[in-house]
């Protein structure tokens, strides 16, 4: 490719002396009648340049300045150490928002299943607090948008605990961590975090030259470059990409039809690379999702779901649902007994054995499934044994008590007799007597 070793574009392509392209320069203008057949296939460059459609047409992007390549690098540095560092410089209106959207347009394309979170500058020293409510054991994303001089007015133990939350937010997530800040001048910040693993420029002016001295230092040829080359796509509204060191061709962009220019360290890599303006719903914060109508309460959401059948399987799933995403905060215990005991064992073996837990998962449905075929052929092949009102009379098989029970309901029922209720009788009046009762005490004559 065109750009010499230590990254800035050769000067067969590009003549410093007049900020022009150089006189022995052959241009393809991409975005006129050009295709990437043309460049790719007659050009003996296939296996260094990487094919985009823009409008049902397909463009030609060198290999060396494709933004997906960086992306890869990101993943597979964040595999590699659970923490991946990055900062976007940038004036206003630069395309900061723009690369960071593509870079997690670029995640989600890549099969990664990052959870984003969006938050402005402000919200950085509550960092420690936000990992708090984040789910354990997923990987995430975190933007810091508009992070500048987010910390000049902070006191030196705010940057301390704000800083030790960054370098301790994968153990307490125990899983993969990006975190990318977004500021507008490189001085800005801390100089705690501007060393980043990735940094990208969306822009470059003549005093944040002289801020760029303490990053890239020996590599400031190619800043230098890349600064002429933005104020050419700013004022000028078109770039030129490089396509053949020994040739001196190069490829001509209009400015968002559709990339624009940028540069990017990877660790000590430094290099240019192009980005258009790509999304989707799922990884764009700023897509105002609808919401259901109906559920704005608590009561609400309660009534709507009690409407559904298996309410027991649903409070379990809830209770599960809670603990994976975090609600309530770590101390909150959604899971009791069993079920708690079981998540906490989950965690200590997870802690200890680095394997696929989908696999084992699958495998234990799988031994459950076996287990269950197995019952059911001895179910199959035992012979019944009479229980409860059938053991008077011995029966080998349930057949024989289908038939009792038929012959039962076909023999003819007897009448039932409705019996009268016995009704309460008066007591009879006792007789009256003619004379007085007897009295043996009696004496006649006696007074």
């Amino acid at each position: 490719m065109s750009e010499t070793l230590d990254g800035s574009i050769s000067e067969k392509v590009w003549d410093d002396r007049t900020d022009q392209l150089s006189d022995d320069a052959t241009v393809v203008d991409i975005n006129d009648d050009h295709t990437a057949e043309e460049i790719i296939d007659n050009s003996g460059y296939s296996d260094k340049m990487v094919p985009f459609i823009y409008k049902e047409k397909k463009l030609a992007i060198p290999q060396r300045w494709y933004w997906g390549s960086v992306v890869q690098r990101m993943i597979n540095h964040n595999k590699a150490h659970g923490y991946t560092g990055c900062i976007l410089i940038g004036m206003s209106g630069s395309g900061k928002t723009t690369l960071t959207r593509i870079i997690l347009h670029k995640l989600h394309q890549y099969g990664e299943n990052y959870t984003i979170k969006w938050f402005n500058g402000e919200e950085m020293m509550n960092l420690d607090k936000i990992i708090d409510t984040m789910t354990v054991g997923v990987p995430h994303v975190l933007v810091m948008d508009d992070a500048s001089y987010t910390l000049e007015d902070a006191k030196q133990s705010e940057v301390a605990k704000l800083a030790n939350a960054l370098t301790t937010i994968r153990h307490k997530l125990k899983s993969r961590v990006i975190i990318i800040f977004n500021i507008h001048y490189s001085k800005a910040t801390k100089k705690f975090f501007r060393n980043q693993h990735f940094t990208f420029l969306t822009s470059v002016t003549t005093e944040e030259l002289g801020n760029l001295k303490d990053l890239f230092q020996d590599k400031m040829p190619v800043i230098r470059q890349f600064g002429r080359k933005y104020r050419q796509m700013a004022l000028l509204g078109h770039f030129y990409v490089p396509l053949s060191l020994y040739e001196g061709r190069a490829i001509k962009y209009k400015i968002n039809e559709p990339f624009r220019l940028g540069v990017v360290s990877e660790i000590t890599d430094l290099h240019f690379f192009v980005y258009p303006r790509d999304e989707c719903e799922k990884c764009n914060p700023f897509k105002q999702e609808e919401t259901e109508s109906g559920l704005e309460t608590v009561d609400k959401v309660v009534e709507k779901l009690s409407e559904y059948k298996g309410q027991r399987q649903m409070r379990t799933a809830l209770s599960f649902w809670c603990t994976v995403h975090n609600v309530g905060g770590s101390g909150a215990k959604w899971l009791h007994g069993g079920h708690r005991s079981y998540w906490n064992m989950f965690d200590k073996m997870a802690n200890k054995a680095s394997i696929d837990w989908g696999a084992v998962c699958e495998k234990l449905y799988e031994n459950a499934g076996a287990t269950k075929a197995l019952d059911r052929e001895k179910n199959r092949t035992r012979k019944y044994t009479p229980r409860g009102k059938h053991t008077k009379k011995k029966m080998e098989t349930v057949m024989d008590i289908i038939r009792e029970e038929e012959a039962k309901n076909d023999a003819p029922k007897e009448k039932k007799v409705k019996k009268k209720e016995l009704k309460e009788m008066p007591e009879k009046e006792a007789p009256k007597q003619e004379f007085p009762d007897y009295d043996s005490t009696f004496m006649p004559g006696s007074s």
